[in-house]
């Protein structure tokens, strides 16, 4: 499995990201994966990111589905394609959630398989050269990319539980996984499979597996507290809620459901039991978070995008170079 660096350690700037990458690629690390929830736009983070290396090889894991038009998706992966000579450049796609898509940006979320399905294919239409793309979600008529990517852009759908992890094995060129246990991903690797053989496809044998996980250096203990804060109120909502559900805690699903649902924040973060934040994240010492990282490798994962949660940019580089050293 290969160790990649996700560029979004709390509270760093845009700079500072790009600061990180600068360093991972100076640290030996090949790849980095970025992100958009709520910080720096993904793509622009892309553009600069690609100015400042010479070999790291980028991916975004993940854009939401309904935020940009095919069109504008092409654009975009093409000019970042064009900024790095033709460096590999990895789109992913996926649905996002409820309250990021509904009440952040104002669009629909239903039918989000679908969304997501016509998004990923009327992308890849329009970076091929395509102009027309049928599709409720994703219609494009008579657009011309007048600048393609100089090198491939592979579309890896973004999946979390059974049917889009379908998807993922049926349209993409790889799948994002997110949050997730290592007992949980031979699992969705199954699911991936599943939805090949139903659309009647082999997946080819670089079909990409990675995972953003995030790593708290030093006391476990304040490790567990910060991810049990941090990312309970994620899985109080419905697609992360089901999802934790999927992967062996259907009780504490429920009762983190109920708190947030009663306005109870400490109750969600009791639902984080150890067990659960001590699967889906990396605590501890760079020698614990590489002995996590070897049992994602050996459930499935081809690629771990570290995100290291740091007081800082230069904390986050020191702790990036121990993770590798």
């Amino acid at each position: 499995m290969e160790i990649a660096i996700s560029p979004t350690t709390p509270g760093l700037s845009a700079a500072e990201r790009v600061g990180l990458c600068v360093a991972a690629e100076a640290h030996g690390i090949g790849k980095a994966w970025l992100a958009e929830v709520a910080g720096p736009e993904a793509f622009a983070l892309s553009g600069a990111v690609t100015a400042r290396t010479t070999k790291l090889e980028l991916g975004i894991a993940i854009v939401a589905a309904g935020n940009r038009t095919p069109a504008l998706l092409a654009m975009a992966a093409a000019t970042v394609s064009q900024l790095g000579g033709g460096r590999p450049f990895t789109l992913g796609i996926g649905s996002s959630s409820e309250v990021i898509m509904e009440k952040w940006h104002g669009r629909n979320f239903s039918e989000p398989l679908a969304r997501v399905r016509q998004s990923v294919e009327a992308t890849r239409a329009a970076l091929a050269g395509e102009r027309d793309y049928e599709g409720t979600h994703a219609p494009m008529k008579g657009f011309r990319l007048e600048s393609p990517p100089e090198g491939e852009v592979p579309i890896f759908v973004g999946a979390l539980g059974p049917r889009m992890l379908q998807l993922a094995g049926a349209v993409g060129d790889g799948v994002c996984l997110n949050m997730m246990p290592p007992q949980a991903v031979p699992r969705q690797l199954e699911e991936v499979a599943a939805g090949a053989r139903r659309a009647g496809r082999s997946l080819p044998d670089d079909f990409g597996v990675m995972a953003r996980i995030h790593w708290v250096p030093g006391d476990p203990a304040a490790g567990r507290e910060f991810i049990r804060t941090g990312f309970g109120p994620y899985f109080a909502q419905p697609v992360y809620n089901r999802f934790l559900a999927w992967c062996g805690f259907p009780e504490e699903a429920a009762a983190i459901a109920a708190a947030f649902a009663a306005g109870d924040r400490k109750g969600v973060g009791a639902g984080m039991t150890d067990e659960i934040v001590d699967g889906i994240a990396l605590l501890g010492s760079p020698a614990d978070a590489r002995e996590r990282l070897a049992a994602f490798g050996g459930a499935g994962l081809g690629v771990a995008a570290v995100s290291i949660v740091a007081p800082g940019a230069e904390a986050a580089i020191e702790a990036m170079a121990s993770l590798v050293a």
